[in-house]
């Protein structure tokens, strides 16, 4: 695997925001095909090693929608051995909603009641390649080390890993099988590419319902306490780039899953 790349933030801002609106986009294509279930988790995406895509949709011949980071093309695919692909840069949101609509009716008998009005009519799309290679590294990376956190877990309940295309995390949920106060005691496990409070990628754990004392938690090295809007641990982008070399870079975000990990699991156990 490559090394995490350095992010010049203002850039990566920029092709994280356009990058993330397509995950929306692709997101709205899946929950209008799809009939939700219970809190809509079903409504995830996959990371897969060009992008990222919808599961299977089996009501339409496992229909999948995704979005290619190396050549910048949304693209749909079914078991028939069906494939088409729309060019983004230079379109805007609506165009596209318009063009992919066509396609799946017209060549995938999948008509989709979505109102291309509901979309950006005004901003084009436009993503710089070399910007859009360095965020596929970092989003490949990260999917990869947390599969194999995912994996190695053998206790407690584990949901499977998701990308949201609202918030553009990729995580899971670990739940310890305990009640406190009538909810269920758990753990958020992931990373997130970037949001307002902290533009860069990072990885976390945030944990729930928060514990009568976090300053009894060990903080993993390169790691801090956040306590604004949730309780957790979070790994910053930064602490991972200064490692020179993608062995110690892993190894640092392993070491922070693990210990986070552990440690909040045994400040569940002295509640």
């Amino acid at each position: 695997m490559q090394n995490f790349p350095k992010l010049e933030e203002s850039d990566y801002i920029k092709t994280r925001k356009q990058i993330h609106s397509i995950a929306k986009f692709i997101g709205k294509f899946r929950e209008t095909l799809v009939d939700a279930i219970a809190k809509n988790d079903n409504l995830w995406l996959n990371i897969v090693d060009k992008g990222f895509c919808t599961p299977p949709m089996q009501e339409y011949n496992d229909l999948e929608i995704g979005f290619n980071a190396e050549t910048l093309i949304i693209e749909a695919a079914n078991n028939r051995n069906k494939y088409a692909s729309i060019s983004i840069n230079g379109k805007t949101a609506k165009l596209l909603c318009e063009e992919l609509k066509s396609i799946l009716n017209n060549q995938f008998g999948v008509p989709v009641i979505l109102d291309p009005g509901g979309f950006d009519s005004a901003a084009e799309i436009k993503i710089d390649n070399k910007q859009a290679e360095d965020f596929l590294v970092m989003f490949t990376n990260f999917a990869a080390l947390l599969k194999d956190f995912w994996k190695s877990i053998n206790e407690g309940v584990k949901s499977q890993i998701c990308l949201w295309p609202h918030n553009f995390d990729n995580s899971f949920k670990w739940f310890s099988g305990r009640k406190i106060d009538d909810g269920d005691e758990q753990m958020g496990i992931g990373f997130s590419c970037g949001d307002e409070t902290y533009e860069l990628p990072y990885a976390y754990l945030s944990l729930w319902p928060a514990l009568r004392k976090t300053n009894t938690l060990v903080i993993p090295e390169g790691a801090y306490l956040h306590d604004t809007e949730w309780t957790g641990l979070l790994l910053p982008y930064e602490a991972i780039t200064e490692r020179n070399d993608f062995e110690s870079q892993s190894a640092l975000v392993t070491g922070f899953l693990k210990d986070s990990f552990d440690g909040i699991k045994r400040g569940f156990s002295k509640r």
